[in-house]
């Protein structure tokens, strides 16, 4: 009788684990390759809902630079607050800040939009939808969209006020370049 070889019991174990990490990788819920927003795309078209419960279209902010600022209360409200100032020196030029919180009802972030005066808009992403779609999974994680709804810019983790400015002016300027390229090119 010949002894048994011990290489297929080795070998048991290695295989067993492998196949666990297959049906896991297979399996899971959430695994499936979700890439989020793409930068040079347009974005999903609703970025959350209104302190009213309303989803908000982002086609109608159509022809303004805008900044999707996804936050959340518990690392963020500080940095919301400062977002103000800024917004008070540019929007004129056409700038909208959609401030989506994510993980806290309506009710909440009105409160908190009131306390601090905040002007901008606000939106609730109460049971992190939208914040899915848009592969957010940090915070806070921003976004700025050109006037024609194009993602050009994706910011993960903080950003102060200032740098946010430069990023949206660059935007103004590059929408009167665009403009600037077009008019030339019309015959007249």
């Amino acid at each position: 009788m010949k002894p048994s070889s011990p290489r297929p019991t080795m070998f048991r174990p290695i295989f067993g684990a492998a196949l666990l990490m297959a049906a896991i990788l297979c399996l899971c819920p959430g695994c499936d390759n979700k890439q989020g927003v793409v930068i040079g795309e347009k974005p999903p078209s609703s970025p959350g809902s209104d302190l009213r419960g309303e989803p908000v279209d982002i086609g109608r902010f159509k022809g303004k630079v805008v900044v999707l600022y996804f936050w959340a209360n518990t690392c963020c409200s500080d940095r919301v607050k400062l977002l103000e100032p800024f917004y008070r020196r540019v929007r004129d030029k056409g700038l909208a800040i959609l401030a989506v919180n994510v993980g806290s009802p309506a009710k909440l972030v009105e409160s908190f939009a009131k306390d601090n005066g905040l002007t901008f808009t606000l939106l609730t992403d109460e049971h992190t939808t939208t914040s899915e779609q848009y592969g957010v999974f940090g915070f806070p994680t921003v976004f700025i969209l050109d006037g024609n709804g194009i993602v050009r810019q994706k910011v993960l983790g903080e950003i102060s006020a200032e740098q946010l400015q430069k990023l949206v002016e660059r935007q103004f300027d590059m929408q009167k370049e665009v403009q600037a390229q077009f008019e030339k090119s019309r015959p007249r």
